[in-house]
C-alpha cells in the first residue's frame, strides 16, 4: 500500500510542476522537442544564410523591382497588393524589415513592420487592430502548422499572437494606431543565448 502512495505522490508532484507551467512555455517545450526545423522567411531568404548571401538575395531582388531600400542603411521595403498596372491600392501593405543576424553574421530571423500605405487617422479600416487580424490569416496561409496563441508582451499594451512549429517562431503585436511588428525567429538559437 505504501507503494502505491509514493506512485501517487510523485504522480501528483508532476502533474503540479507541468500545470505551472504557461500555456506559452508547454507550446515552446512541445514545439522544440519535436525536433521539427522551419527555416523559410520570405522573398527566398532562410535563416542560416550568411549575411553576404542575405545581401546578394536582397540587391538581386531590388533590380527585379521587388524590394526597395528601406529607412536606414539596414531596413528593406516591400510593397504588396499593386494592382494589375503595378501601381498601389487603399490596401496595399508596406513592408520594413530587418535582418536579425548572430555575432557570427548568420541569419536567424527578421523584424518585420506591416502598415497600410493609406493609413491615416481618421481612416478606421486601415488601423493596426484591423491589420493584425489580416495578418494572422495571411501568416497562416504562408506559414501552414499551428495556429496563433494569444501572449503578453512587454512591447504592446495589447496581447500579443505566437506562432510555433517547430524551431520558428512568429511572433505579431500592434505598436500603435498604424503598426504591427512581426518577429520571425529560430526559437532554438534564441533560447540558447539566454
Amino acid at each position: 500500500m505504501s507503494k502505491i502512495k509514493y506512485v501517487l505522490y510523485f504522480f501528483l508532484i508532476g502533474l503540479f510542476v507541468v500545470s505551472c507551467k504557461s500555456e506559452y512555455q508547454q507550446y515552446v517545450d512541445r514545439e522544440l522537442s519535436s525536433g521539427v526545423t522551419n527555416d523559410s522567411l520570405m522573398f527566398g531568404l532562410y535563416m542560416g544564410l550568411e549575411k553576404e548571401t542575405y545581401f546578394e538575395i536582397c540587391w538581386e531582388l531590388n533590380k527585379e523591382g521587388v524590394l526597395d531600400q528601406g529607412t536606414g542603411n539596414g531596413s528593406v521595403r516591400h510593397t504588396t497588393d499593386k494592382d494589375s498596372l503595378g501601381q498601389r491600392t487603399t490596401y496595399s501593405l508596406d513592408l520594413l524589415f530587418e535582418a536579425l543576424f548572430d555575432e557570427e553574421d548568420i541569419l536567424r530571423g527578421m523584424s518585420i513592420n506591416y502598415s497600410y500605405l493609406a493609413w491615416a487617422p481618421w481612416n478606421r479600416e486601415l488601423q493596426s487592430d484591423g491589420l493584425i487580424l489580416r495578418l494572422k490569416k495571411d501568416l497562416l496561409e504562408m506559414y501552414p502548422g499551428n495556429d496563433f496563441i494569444e501572449i503578453d508582451v512587454k512591447a504592446s499594451k495589447s496581447s500579443a499572437l505566437v506562432k510555433i512549429d517547430g524551431n520558428r517562431q512568429i511572433l505579431m503585436y500592434i505598436k500603435g494606431d498604424k503598426d504591427v511588428v512581426v518577429k520571425i525567429e529560430d526559437l532554438q538559437y534564441k533560447l540558447s543565448k539566454k
